[in-house]
C-alpha cells in the first residue's frame, strides 16, 4: 500500500512540474509575440501592445489577448492566466490549450502582417527610386 501511495505521489508531482514548465514556456512565447507586436506598432496602428495586452484591430473590431498574473500562486513562480477580449466587451478566460492556440494565432497573424508591411515598403521604395531615376 505504501508503494502504491508513493507511486501516485511521484506521478502527481511529476505532472505538476510538467504543467509549471508548460506555463513557463507559454510566458516566453507571449513575451516574443508582445515584442513583435511592439515592433509592428511602430509601423501600423492596427497592432498595439500595451501593459499586458496585445491587440489587433480588424475590420470587424478589436481582438486582444491579455495576460494577468495569478494572485493565488506565489509571485516568484510568475504563474499567469490568459483572457481573450473582444471589442464588444466579451472576455473569455483561456485554459492552457486554448491559450496556446490563441497566442500562436496572434503570432502567425503578426508575422504575416510584418511580411506584408516589409513587401509593401520594398515596393514603395522601388517605385520611388524608379520614378526618381527615370
Amino acid at each position: 500500500m505504501k508503494k502504491l501511495f508513493l507511486l501516485l505521489l511521484m506521478v502527481g508531482a511529476g505532472s505538476t512540474m510538467q504543467a509549471q514548465e508548460d506555463w513557463a514556456k507559454m510566458t516566453e512565447i507571449f513575451d516574443q509575440v508582445y515584442s513583435l507586436a511592439t515592433d509592428l506598432n511602430q509601423q501600423t496602428e492596427k497592432v498595439t501592445a500595451q501593459g499586458s495586452v496585445i491587440s489587433i484591430i480588424t475590420g470587424k473590431g478589436t481582438i486582444s489577448v491579455e495576460r494577468k498574473q495569478d494572485k493565488s500562486k506565489p509571485e516568484e513562480k510568475k504563474h499567469f492566466y490568459y483572457n481573450l477580449l473582444t471589442s464588444n466587451g466579451k472576455s473569455i478566460k483561456l485554459d492552457k490549450m486554448n491559450a496556446e492556440r490563441v497566442i500562436e494565432s496572434f503570432q502567425s497573424k503578426l508575422l504575416k502582417l510584418k511580411e506584408e508591411l516589409r513587401v509593401n515598403q520594398d515596393a514603395d521604395v522601388e517605385n520611388i527610386l524608379k520614378n526618381l531615376f527615370n
